[in-house]
């Protein structure tokens, strides 16, 4: 069970950083330094989202899909309807994992349990950094514009450890609000992620409540601290 939730994850993690380089004719350093600007005004969103997991492991692709929240600087909320509720949440360094219903949720501290530290600390960086501050040691390629209004950029790791379980990221970036719509996430052994958002509403008013599970206090929290 530790590892179902752990590969759930993994599958919401991504990796947003890079070096730049020009396609198309066009100033990427340029493009960067727009998307930027319009990533530091996002101080919220809220997003329905649709979740695809490929793996060897299994024939058909896992499909799953909720609600996403975030405020800044650090407080994310994943709300799981499909195909089971299942709510995770993160402050800071924390990350709560609950299943509604259950007598029992859990609770990781990244830097403590490497696999997991491993798997969010892109997460956060793609919900908490903009481009020119993950700018190190990722060449990103920006593929041009789709549908008028969709910027595409692939993304490579160049560090020999990023390398070991990242492969490359296909991301795609809204024209006119600077966020993240949709990505493909491609892993060193061939599992896909993909995640789709739609229905973003950005800056609306959000209580940091707003984003923290309600766990029962009948509910018992584990704390893990597995490597």
């Amino acid at each position: 069970m530790r590892g179902k939730r752990i590969a759930v994850i993994t599958g919401i993690a991504l990796l947003l950083t890079g070096q730049f380089s020009p396609a198309f004719g066009q100033d990427v350093e340029e493009l960067i330094r727009i998307i930027d600007e319009q990533q530091r005004k996002i101080e919220t969103l809220t997003a329905l989202f649709v979740q695809t997991k490929e793996t060897s492991l299994v024939k058909k692709p896992l499909l799953s899909s909720g609600l996403v929240k975030f405020k800044r600087p650090d407080l994310i909320h994943w709300n799981y309807a499909e195909p089971a509720p299942m709510e995770v949440a993160i402050y800071g360094k924390g990350i709560w994992i609950y299943y509604p219903g259950s007598l029992q949720a859990e609770k990781y501290y990244l830097g403590r349990n490497k696999r997991m530290t491993q798997s969010l600390g892109p997460l956060l960086a793609i919900f908490q950094k903009t481009f020119r501050q993950l700018s190190d040691g990722y060449a990103i390629i920006y593929e041009g514009l789709e549908t008028e209004r969709v910027h595409h950029f692939r993304l490579h790791p160049r560090d020999e450890q990023v390398q070991k379980f990242l492969s490359r990221v296909d991301l795609w970036i809204d024209k006119t609000s600077g966020a993240i719509i949709r990505f493909k996430m491609v892993e060193a052994n061939g599992d896909r992620l993909s995640l789709e958002f739609k229905n973003l509403q950005i800056n609306l008013p959000l209580a940091d409540d707003d984003l923290k599970i309600r766990i029962p206090p009948s509910v018992r929290v584990l704390e893990q601290s597995t490597p």
